[in-house]
């Protein structure tokens, strides 16, 4: 049974590629940290992403990044070899947003699997000169009319 989930934290891992017949997928592990009456408790998660969301995790994901992710969760018990019963969280990624920016000069942004985003807001060309005025006065007086 797979369940809808929001998290935010770290990236525990560098993002691997894969690169198969059907597209790309990124992995990684993924870790969210909360503290309740003192204490801190981290919750781990393998995460996967497919198509244009996993070749921009790849390019830009890296270990220590802070980002909040939205997916489908899916929790799987396994035994060890040595008899131990464990509980493994994982997550198929479908828009994971950063929450610190991509590097000092770039703003935060913002990346789904439907691969839509607005590259204007994050690719923005610096202003040399200062803006000329969009009328001309035509006077002395600087009045337009």
């Amino acid at each position: 049974m797979a369940s809808n989930i929001t998290l935010t934290g770290r990236f525990g891992t560098e993002p691997e590629a894969h690169a198969g017949e059907k597209g790309m997928r990124t992995t990684f592990r993924f870790a969210s940290t909360e503290y309740e009456q003192g204490e801190e408790h981290t919750d781990w998660y393998s995460v996967t992403c497919f198509g244009r969301l996993a070749e921009r995790i790849s390019r830009q994901g890296s270990k220590g990044k802070k980002a909040t992710l939205w997916g489908r969760l899916r929790l799987r018990k396994y035994q060890t070899r040595n008899g131990e019963e464990r509980m493994e969280a994982r997550i198929t990624a479908a828009h994971i947003e950063w929450t610190e920016p991509l590097g000092q000069s770039q703003p935060k942004a913002s990346y789904g699997s439907h691969g839509k985003y607005d590259e204007s807001s994050y690719y923005q060309p610096k202003q040399t000169q200062e803006p000329k005025p969009s009328f001309d006065p035509g006077g002395d007086d600087g009045v337009p009319f």
